[in-house]
């Protein structure tokens, strides 16, 4: 099967990938003293040496230079005693696969005992979303089942398993002498920074995603200085580049955005792979300067988008094959049939269109940049005391958090969101990570909830929200902006953007009258869609109708 597979793959491969920047493996040669690679087509074996011992990492492609290269690297296959398998797929498996040369026949195996399930054939190995079932993997080595947690050695090498499920339900990390940290089908390097590994060949995106949040937070909580190493693009020691984009997925249907200009057009073609670049100098990391950059998200989700486009395909067939030419439909029914899909295709289409103009409007790096615009105009409000603290209510991705912390370095900011399901895309790591990329200390996230703040009377010298109120359904908004101010101290300022209709906040003036009443000062409630954040129109298509940002000091 390996050697049917892995031509299969040299032949199909590069006519889906190409120029998509999805693989961009490391040629052969060394990352460092103890760890080395070799590149077959897309993939990299790696090997680990310390002390006369040589651990091989994955046992990739039936390919037919491995020998050959193994000698660029001064490595004899029969000294290769011990091999960490990852997970079972042919490009790390293939060449100890039963109908593979041999090369490494007498070499022990480790393997998880999860994984083990696919080489048993309790399970078969599944890609594109479920719907292609793989060829099922025969091995003859002996095997050693690891494993999530186990600790062992070999000749003095310490090796820590950590399970990561998702791309297949038993893949293993290992963890070598608490310095390198070989990665299989875990993460994949874009140019701004780690993603769960591809789309389409994992069991489960939504568990690869949790898996590698989990692998994060072990690793950070130890304060390790790794080399983290990919099985397909790359390595860095940078755990903040490595971890980047958590939340994410690599989407192999796509060019991969933003663009690395040092990503191969070809990643099949291997004519720069050679045995003088091999030895003359060390691999290059992954990560390159500048790319840090914070991802604030979007208002406007892709899952919105893509489902109208979906609409709009479905409803178009149904146009064409019930409205035009089913010859089994009358044609009157033809005809009604044609026109409900006709205007179905209509409705999609322009819901689609329209999502696709909010996300360029809301992008935080769009032309229009509405979002930044909204954030950086409530946070010119709040102003903290040296020492001074101030809370952001709802604080999704860490934007006003963060514009607020920015612009009060003397004080620190807090940040607080439930983080729901329904907001998927945001989460507690995704607002530290923001707060790395932009170079902000004075910033901490934690889990909360606006209809009870978890935080005594008069805590904080400053309260501020943006977009948070109007979507809590079934509370009075007058009541959630006073559990808001309940915690600001005598003295503090507040600045809070929603959408404050009437229908939805009640008479607004009539509570500012309040609260001037209750001694509050310099209350104000500024329209900003009278072209203070945006114009009256583009409020209305945006549907962003009554925003305004109530503002004061208690």
């Amino acid at each position: 099967m390996s050697k049917q597979a892995s031509e299969f793959q040299e032949k199909v491969m590069p006519v889906i990938y190409r120029g998509k920047e999805i693989f961009k493996p490391l040629n052969t040669g060394w990352i460092d003293e103890h760890a080395a690679c070799v590149r077959e087509y897309v993939a990299n074996v790696f090997f680990y040496v310390k002390d006369g011992t040589t651990i091989m990492i994955d046992a990739g492609y039936n390919y037919p230079r491995l020998k050959e290269k193994m000698a660029w690297l001064g490595i004899r296959p029969e000294s290769i005693q011990n091999i960490l398998i990852t997970h079972q797929d042919t490009d790390h498996v293939g060449a100890v696969e039963e109908d593979s040369g041999g090369l490494f026949c007498d070499a022990k195996l480790y393997i998880g005992d999860i994984e083990n399930r696919y080489l048993t054939g309790e399970r078969r190995r599944k890609v594109c979303y479920g719907f292609y079932k793989l060829p099922p993997v025969k091995i003859n080595n002996r095997k050693v089942l690891v494993h999530d947690g186990q600790v062992f050695m070999i000749d003095g090498i310490r090796i820590e398993c950590f399970l990561v499920p998702g791309h297949t339900w038993g893949h293993l990390v290992y963890l070598i002498d608490d310095a390198y940290l070989f990665t299989g089908d875990t993460i994949w390097f874009g140019a701004d920074g780690g993603k769960s590994f591809i789309n389409m060949l994992a069991e489960s995106n939504s568990l690869s995603i949790r898996s590698l949040k989990t692998l994060e937070e072990k690793l950070r909580a130890r304060n390790l200085h790794l080399k983290i190493i990919t099985g397909h693009t790359g390595w860095t020691d940078d755990m903040d580049f490595a971890f980047a984009r958590t939340d994410e997925v690599c989407n192999a249907w796509v060019k991969q955005t933003p663009h690395d200009p040092d990503a191969p057009y070809d990643a099949y073609d291997e004519s720069d792979d050679t045995e003088e670049n091999a030895k003359r100098q060390l691999l290059p990391r992954a990560d390159k300067e500048g790319w840090r950059k914070p991802d604030y998200k979007n208002w406007m989700p892709d899952s919105y988008i893509a489902a109208m486009a979906a609409g709009t395909a479905a409803a178009a067939i149904g146009f064409a094959a019930f409205g035009l030419f089913s010859p089994k439909v009358s044609g009157r029914k033809r005809t009604v049939l044609g026109t409900a899909f006709g205007l179905g295709t209509a409705a999609f289409a322009s819901c689609a269109g329209y999502g696709i103009y909010a996300k360029e409007a809301f992008s935080y790096h769009g032309r229009r940049q509405l979002s930044k615009q909204i954030i950086e105009g409530t946070a010119e409000y709040i102003r903290l005391p040296e020492g001074g603290k101030g809370l952001d209510v709802g604080c999704g991705s860490g934007a006003l958090t963060i514009a607020c912390a920015k612009r009060n370095p003397q004080g620190e900011m807090i940040g607080i969101d439930h983080w729901g399901p329904e907001y998927a895309a945001y989460s507690k790591s995704l607002c530290e990570k923001n707060a790395r990329a932009e170079g902000v200390g004075n910033v901490s996230f934690r889990k909360g909830n606006a209809i009870h703040l978890d935080f005594p009377d008069e805590t904080f010298d400053a309260v501020t929200s943006n977009y948070v109120y109007h979507n809590i359904v079934g509370k009075n908004k007058q009541e959630l902006l006073m559990e808001t101010l309940r915690v600001l101290k005598k003295g503090g300022t507040f600045a809070i953007h929603d959408l404050m209709s009437k229908g939805r906040y009640g008479d607004m003036e009539a509570f500012c009258r309040k609260l001037k009443d209750m001694g509050y000062e310099k209350v104000e409630l500024i329209d900003t869609t009278n072209g203070k954040f945006m114009s009256r129109s583009e409020s209305r298509s945006l549907l962003l109708t009554g925003s305004a940002l109530l503002i004061g000091k208690k």
